[in-house]
């Protein structure tokens, strides 16, 4: 019997299928899927992938960090190595060890993989936006399919209770300040306006934060914000208070559209609907109610946040002054001269019968029920939460036909009621995040793991669009497609289209082009297709705003306390002068507007401006923009 020769290395065969095992898993199997993953991408997706600026910037910081590594290693290795093999000294066989690790571990070992679970249950708050609606399916926004899956995927791993905190979309700054009066803020304090937030800092709601820890724990993420140059506005009174998440350039034109009857408007006598040309508007609102429909104008909103805001009625370009004073979303400009055009236009529509005669006491579902009905000829919202209404439009209007308003590429100023064709474009910046002041360090720590754990493109996209075959499909050009009707899905994405649920990382979905980002917003599942005019209303607005006549508004790195004192008191004021001015017969107009305006500034509007003046010569400022 031949004998067995004993292997030079013991438990070689063992070591060798444990190592494989282990290569396969870590290497080979990522690196098979992305073979797989990226065959699905056309020529061009492929260039367009590889030739984004921040894979671009990967790439060079990648072969300039290799090539220094390399000089640097070549010769300090060298002179490592001669000493070595020239002398003995005691630890030299451990300075061997040491030597041979790095080829032993992977080459990062830092980042979301290297992260350790919390050895006590660590408890993390994350609000997220209660609509008031089911949201197209999942009425409890703090415990549903979605966060259920949250905690399996994220805090299960890492010894994390996750608990979603409701907040009220429509009145943030109450929630808020309700929860930091009972010491129960989450911890995590978020909302798209940056002036909440510094109101938020100025009362001490929020705690600094360790920039280099946060860079440690979430690099992705802050990566991110440096890329769109979110970086530049962490700071409130030159502190770090802030991260921030991210929205594409001028995602907003396209995510916000004005639905109307385009079967009305060719009744009507019109080709395309004059956006931009009031003295057109009127003509055509008059013809509509010759027509047979009574206040065409009912699925209109008279009032909120962007309506009071006067966007399309403001004079550019703007003076820095302007902007900085009156330029503002969360306190309407009611003394301005382009607040007063704004208000007469309103004024001129009630006053003709284009609106229902108890706008006032009527709800945004009531508007809405009216569009839905066949009673009203416009309707405006979010598309990514608008495929209720479109579906509910259809099934009661099933011959109707629908367009999207298509903003003009060129500016128009009317000398009756201003400058028009306008728009707010969103800024670079989506969710503002700061971190509860009574929130412990372990409990910021899982916050910001919870920030990047979520910015990883995988999770971020299970979060947006949801499981294949369920939720999505892919089309023929590797893109995926939303289900049209989710209606009884356990794993519906409801809330806004679960947008309320990633907004921290960004406030859109994106595929790497705008006409993809376009397309999957685009309803699906409908009678109609609006993408081309989709497309068409962004170029006319972008250009718009590429010619100066749009900006965003005035932002401050310190609170107004003014606008914190004053803020209730001035959009109730605001809101009972604005319904006195619009159903005021035309002939008072304005020597009311001159008494109701003189008196909103005496209740502390001119405390707000001369605040924001101040701020603004003591360069507390972002640029104008």
């Amino acid at each position: 019997m031949k004998k067995r020769n004993k292997p030079v290395i013991p438990g070689f065969g063992l070591s060798m299928g444990i190592t494989i095992s282990i290569l396969s898993l870590v290497v080979l199997i990522p690196l098979a899927s992305l073979v797989v993953y990226t065959a699905k991408l056309s020529f061009k997706d492929f260039i367009e992938t590889i030739t984004r600026a921040r894979v671009l910037a990967s790439f060079y910081t990648s072969f300039v960090c290799a090539f220094a590594a390399a000089v640097i290693n070549g010769i300090m290795g060298t002179i490592l190595a001669w000493v070595l093999v020239k002398y003995d000294f005691p630890g030299k066989r451990l300075m061997d060890g040491v030597i041979e690790l790095p080829f032993a571990l992977p080459t990062a070992v830092a980042g979301i993989d290297g992260w350790e679970a919390f050895a006590d249950n660590v408890t993390l708050q994350i609000p997220v936006y209660d609509r008031g609606s089911s949201g197209n399916g999942c009425s409890d926004v703090e415990n549903n399919y979605w966060t259920n899956w949250v905690q399996e995927n994220f805090g299960d791993k890492y010894n994390i209770t996750v608990e979603y905190v409701g907040i009220t979309r429509s009145d943030v700054m109450t929630d808020y300040a309700m929860l930091a009066a009972s010491q129960s803020l989450p911890t995590i304090c978020m909302e798209y306006d940056y002036d909440k937030l510094a109101s938020w800092q100025a009362d001490g709601y929020l705690q600094t934060y360790d920039v280099e820890e946060f860079k440690q724990i979430a690099p992705t993420y802050w990566e991110t914000m440096v890329e769109h140059g979110n970086d530049a506005y962490t700071k409130l009174d030159d502190e770090d208070y802030l991260v921030l998440g991210y929205r594409p350039y001028g995602n907003t034109t396209y995510t916000w559209c004005t639905f109307y009857r385009q079967d009305w408007l060719e009744e009507a006598g019109f080709s395309e609907y004059p956006v931009g040309d009031n003295t057109k508007l009127l003509e055509l609102y008059a013809k509509l109610v010759e027509n047979g429909h009574q206040y065409p104008l009912s699925g209109k909103k008279v009032s909120g946040a962007g309506i009071d805001q006067n966007y399309g009625y403001r004079d550019y370009p703007q003076d820095e002054t302007t902007w900085a004073t009156t330029g503002d979303y969360q306190i309407p400009a009611l003394s301005t001269e382009a607040q007063k055009r704004f208000l007469k236009w309103e004024n001129e529509l009630y006053n003709d019968g284009y609106y229902n005669p108890e706008y006032y006491l009527r709800d945004a579902s009531e508007a809405e029920a009216d569009f839905i009905n066949g009673e009203a000829f416009t309707w405006t919202g979010y598309i990514s939460s608008s495929m209720n209404v479109l579906n509910s439009f259809y099934d009661a209007n099933p011959d109707a036909k629908l367009a999207v308003a298509v903003t003009p590429s060129t500016w128009t100023q009317d000398e009756t009621w201003g400058s028009s064709a306008s728009y707010r474009p969103g800024t670079n910046f989506g969710m503002m995040i700061g971190f509860a002041n009574d929130a412990t360090e372990d409990e910021v720590k899982a916050a910001m793991m919870y920030l990047e754990w979520l910015n990883q493109p995988e999770n971020l996209f299970t979060m947006q669009w949801g499981i294949e075959g369920v939720n999505f499909n892919y089309d023929d050009n590797g893109d995926p497609v939303a289900v049209a009707d989710q209606t009884g899905l356990a794993e519906q994405q409801g809330h806004n289209n679960n947008v309320d649920y990633w907004c921290a990382v960004t406030a859109v979905k994106t595929l790497g082009s705008i006409e993809k980002d376009i397309q999957a917003v685009t309803p699906q599942g409908i009678p109609q297709d609006f993408y081309d005019q989709i497309l068409a209303n962004y170029n006319g607005q972008v250009a718009i705003y590429e010619a100066g006549k749009a900006n965003s508004d005035c932002l401050f790195a310190t609170a107004i306390d003014a606008v914190t004192e004053y803020n209730q008191t001035l959009y109730d004021l605001y809101t009972e002068y604005r319904d006195k001015l619009t159903m005021c017969p035309k002939d008072q107009f304005d020597s009311l507007y001159e008494e109701l305006s003189q008196k909103y500034l005496d209740a502390g509007y001119q405390e707000v401006i001369d605040e924001r003046q101040a701020a603004l010569d003591a360069g507390n400022t972002t640029r104008l923009q």
